[in-house]
């Protein structure tokens, strides 16, 4: 995961180790039962003043519920579809420049610990 750049005034927000039951997966097992998910989000926002108002900076709250809403939604085949509707909801909030998603399963493979993908993307 990357960090904000100083140079441009950016402020870093990020939500870490979100586990979540999923239904995901395109094998018949994976859309058998739910398996656990862990998302990581790291938002970069202009640097804003400190006036200590909430409607001036990202509401991490709000993006956690709506990724938990968008999880229990139903099933979603593959993890890269699953991350780029992540970033989709990150970039609703117009504050956010970029959204970087990770999402990892670490319950896919009893020989590794876990595998999964990353994607960033930016405000159009």
């Amino acid at each position: 995961m990357s960090f904000a750049n100083a140079d441009k005034n950016e402020r870093h927000v990020f939500i870490h180790g979100m586990k979540l039951k999923a239904s995901i997966g395109i094998f018949d097992h994976e859309k058998a039962r739910k398996q656990m998910i862990i998302i990581d989000v790291d938002l970069v926002v202009d640097d804003v003043p400190h006036n200590d108002e909430i409607e001036n900076v990202v509401n991490y709250k709000l993006i956690v519920e709506d990724i938990e809403a968008y999880v229990e939604a139903g099933h979603v085949l593959l993890v890269e579809a699953m991350a780029e509707n992540i970033a989709d909801i990150c970039l609703k909030d117009a504050k956010v420049k970029r959204a970087l998603v990770k999402i990892e399963k670490p319950e896919a493979f009893i020989h590794v610990s876990g595998v999964g993908v990353a994607v960033e993307r930016c405000q159009k």
